[in-house]
């Protein structure tokens, strides 16, 4: 497994100095990155940079929306990007199990239109997703009755914990179909209060054993809000997750 960044940890950053970030991202030791948003840079130029300095691309977010409308646009971005998966970032929480339902209809049709451009659509779970409804099913439970080849999950094993779930259960179910995780950490499950991975909750000593039988690729850490300066908190989170895989090797 290669341990990669989620940019949207780092927007701020970017959103001041692309380049100069991602260096400094490559500095850290990260090995890759996943996509959130180029920031008016052209494709071509990101490409270029990532190439220079050495990081892969393990994937790329896009909104459901945007996936819907804007289809063909992506494939050719993130082709030239050199990556072919792309993942749903968000979807409203469903109320219901018919809300569940509906939004995985839409999920599945945008999958299907996108494997006949070459691209890989996968879903990231926030904490709705794994919440039962109407007493039954989970919404992530309905995405996982899809074809593995038509859609795989990027896990958000953070907010998997959060929701009060068994983030150990859920790769195991997900074995095969999940090639991206997020590794995100909380310090309670009272409030959102995100942390550097290893200084909260999730009990990561625990969880990220169980991701290499689950057939994960890519751990990718990410902090939905940092205090103080971001670079020093991924470099925390970085250490904590070498750490971890590395004593459990």
């Amino acid at each position: 497994m290669r341990v990669g960044l989620q940019l949207y940890t780092l927007r701020a950053d970017l959103a001041q100095e692309f380049r100069g970030t991602l260096a400094a991202v490559a500095g850290l030791g990260y090995e890759g990155v996943e996509l959130h948003d180029l920031f008016g840079h052209r494709v071509q130029e990101v490409r270029g940079w990532l190439d220079e300095l050495g990081l892969a691309v393990a994937g790329a977010h896009a909104s459901l929306d945007r996936l819907e409308g804007e289809l063909e646009a992506i494939a050719l971005e993130l082709r030239a990007l050199g990556t072919d998966r792309v993942a749903i970032s968000w979807v409203d929480p469903p109320e219901d199990a018919a809300a569940a339902r509906a939004s995985v209809e839409r999920i599945d049709a945008v999958a299907g239109r996108a494997t006949a451009l070459g691209l890989r659509v996968g879903f990231h779970n926030h904490w709705a997703e794994v919440a039962a409804l109407d007493g039954g099913e989970t919404m992530l439970e309905m995405l996982r009755a899809l074809p593995p080849d038509r859609l795989w999950l990027e896990l958000d094993l953070g907010w998997i914990w959060f929701a009060g779930a068994d983030a150990v259960a859920e790769l195991q179910a997900s074995a095969g179909r999940c090639p991206l995780v997020h590794v995100k950490d909380f310090r309670s499950r009272e409030g959102r209060d995100f942390c550097p991975v290893g200084d909260g909750s999730v009990g990561y000593d625990h969880v990220l054993p169980a991701t290499a039988a689950a057939g994960v690729e890519w751990l990718l850490v990410e902090q939905d809000e940092v205090e103080g300066p971001g670079l020093a908190a991924v470099e925390r989170s970085l250490a904590a997750v070498r750490a971890i895989v590395g004593a459990t090797a």
